[in-house]
């Protein structure tokens, strides 16, 4: 048996099902803020804002549901851009998702209030996990390329 000069990765940045779990994280948590808007607010980091009340009950705000509404196309968005194999794509775009977090964060630093000013460590890891990532996937297929450009075609962590 011929070992491969360049041997395959089993861990890699590369790797497809991280960004499958990402896009499935991404809708799920999408799915929660249109199923549970009112849980959502504080899992996020916001004082739950009430829409104008319709005189008999109130309403959360329907802002939520956009929130809802980015996570899931981002969610749909990665998971399309993965199993198109287009590693420069999905790579520039967690790093957008990283930016997003660290947006995320800032806006519940401020608006979050005292009791739920914490949360904005949580959209800061993110940037932070996400951020790497991207510089892990970018490095990696710069190592790897004889060309030191983005490979042409779908690129799997088997591949030699």
């Amino acid at each position: 048996m011929m070992i491969p000069e360049r041997p395959a990765r089993l861990v890699s940045a590369l790797n497809p099902l991280l960004a499958y779990i990402l896009g499935g994280g991404l809708i799920l948590l999408g799915l929660h803020a249109f199923i549970r808007p009112r849980q959502e607010y504080k899992r996020f980091g916001l004082p739950l804002e009430h829409a104008q009340p319709n005189g008999k009950t109130e309403k959360h705000s329907p802002l939520m549901f956009l929130k809802g509404t980015r996570e899931v196309t981002y969610g749909l968005a990665l998971v399309a851009l993965q199993y198109q194999g287009n590693v420069g794509a999905v790579t520039s775009f967690v790093v957008v998702l990283a930016l997003a977090g660290l947006a995320d964060g800032f806006v519940v630093w401020l608006h979050g209030g005292q009791e739920l000013k914490r949360k904005a460590l949580g959209h800061w890891f993110a940037f932070v996990v996400l951020g790497s990532w991207a510089a892990w996937r970018a490095h990696q297929v710069w190592e790897d390329s004889d060309e030191r450009k983005w490979p042409d075609g779908p690129y799997h962590i088997w591949s030699s």
